[in-house]
Parts: C-alpha cells; sequence; structure tokens
C-alpha cells in the first residue's frame, strides 16, 4: 500500500508540474505575441532624404536670393514630417517647402495633413489654409477641385503633363524681389517674402510669407493664399503622387 501511495503521489506532481510548464509557456506565447505586435506597431516609416541648395539670408533682403529643395518622398505619418521639420525647419524656404508636403498629406489624409498643418503655420493662417483645403481637396465638383494642388508647386509638373512633377520632389524658390523683408511685432519676428516657381498658374511665381516667432524652433508659414488658389485645370484624370 506504502508503495502503491509513493507511485500516486510521483503521478500527480507529475501531472501538476506538467500544466505549470503548458501555463508557463502559454504566458510566454503570449508575451511573444504581444511583443511583436509592439514591434510591428511601433516600426518607424522609412526615412525620407531631403537635399536643399541655395540659400536665403535670415535678417538681410537680397533680390537674388534663389534656393530649392528636394524630398524623396511624401510624409505618411507626423514623425516623418517632424523629422524634415527638424532637418530644414530652421531656414525660411524650408516652411515654405513643407507647406508643399503637407498640402498633399492633407489630400491624402486630412487628419493628418491638419496636424502637418498645424505644425508648419502660425494659427491664424492654420485656420486660412485648412479652410481652403476643404474646399479644394474635398469637393466631388471637377470644375472646382484641384487635388493635384501640390503637385502644381513642384518642379516639373504642368497641365500639359498631367501635373507629374520630377522626382525627387522638388520646390523651387526665391526671395520675393519686390518686397523687403518687414518686422512683425505681433510674432516678433522678422517676415520674410518668398515665391514658389510653378507652371501650374497664368503668373508663374507664387508668393508666400513665412517667420519665425520669437523663441520659436523653425519658421512657419504666416500667409499664403497664392499657393491655394486654383490652378489650371488638367485634362483627365490626375494619376496622383507616389
Amino acid at each position: 500500500m506504502k508503495h502503491y501511495r509513493t507511485i500516486l503521489t510521483l503521478a500527480l506532481a507529475c501531472l501538476c508540474l506538467a500544466a505549470c510548464e503548458k501555463k508557463a509557456d502559454s504566458r510566454l506565447a503570449d508575451a511573444s505575441a504581444s511583443l511583436a505586435m509592439t514591434d510591428d506597431f511601433s516600426m518607424p516609416g522609412e526615412k525620407i532624404s531631403c537635399e536643399m541648395s541655395g540659400s536665403v539670408n535670415h535678417d538681410k533682403w537680397d533680390a537674388n536670393q534663389v534656393a530649392s529643395i528636394s524630398f524623396s518622398a511624401i510624409p505618411t505619418t507626423i514623425e516623418q514630417f517632424k523629422e524634415l521639420q527638424h532637418k530644414v525647419g530652421d531656414e525660411p524656404q524650408g516652411a515654405l517647402a513643407l507647406q508643399v508636403l503637407a498640402f498633399e498629406m492633407y489630400r491624402r489624409d486630412a487628419a493628418l495633413g491638419e496636424q502637418a498643418l498645424r505644425l508648419n503655420n502660425t494659427q491664424v493662417n492654420h485656420q486660412a489654409t485648412l479652410l481652403q483645403l476643404k474646399e479644394m481637396m474635398n469637393v466631388k465638383d471637377a470644375f472646382y477641385s484641384r487635388p493635384y494642388l501640390a503637385a502644381a508647386l513642384m518642379k516639373g509638373a504642368s497641365p500639359a503633363n498631367g501635373y507629374q512633377p520630377d522626382v525627387p520632389y522638388t520646390i523651387e524658390m526665391r526671395v520675393d524681389p519686390a518686397k523687403q523683408y518687414q518686422q512683425s511685432q505681433l510674432l516678433g519676428g522678422t517676415v520674410i517674402y518668398l515665391q514658389i516657381n510653378s507652371k501650374g498658374w497664368d503668373t508663374n511665381w507664387r508668393g508666400a510669407e513665412v517667420v519665425k516667432p520669437n523663441g520659436a524652433d523653425y519658421y512657419v508659414v504666416s500667409n499664403c493664399p497664392a499657393l491655394y488658389s486654383q490652378c489650371k485645370p488638367m485634362q483627365g484624370e490626375w494619376a496622383g503622387l507616389k
């Protein structure tokens, strides 16, 4: 009998041990699955490269200043946009080039584009720009809608080629030759007047104002109605940007 009880005790112990191991394996499997999901979810988007040429003096107006910035892709996350802002946003032309990217981001995802616009504009201009983009990008009226608005501000795009810009996406700019810099008492910074070269309108150079408010890290756009006015319509269906 004593021998039988010993065998029974050992058997029960083995069953308990097996159950514990199974439960532990299950927890490990759950943890691994959770870890894998977290890793997938938190994986950053691909790096977007950018190249800047030319320069714009921050303090002294020079009518002959020109600059351009090229981007390898359109940001698909706000983190990508912030990274680009970190790279070029401390330059006046950087803020203006980022505005074009934000336009296209808004077309693809209104909520994402609104975040980008908020980062890259003064509060007043953010509201004015957003109101106009809602009309230009979201309406179904083919006569009024301009989904290719951002593309029209990029090098190489025109109504004739279906607003297909050169790749990498390049924004060509110059200092407004007719408007000298001004000090903004409201924002506490120097307002710089820039223009984007475009073939999407009857007049190629589209003006905008940028400023680095007192205490801010980056330049932001403070006025840009010429950028979101209706560009020339194109024939056929727009192929979009990659």
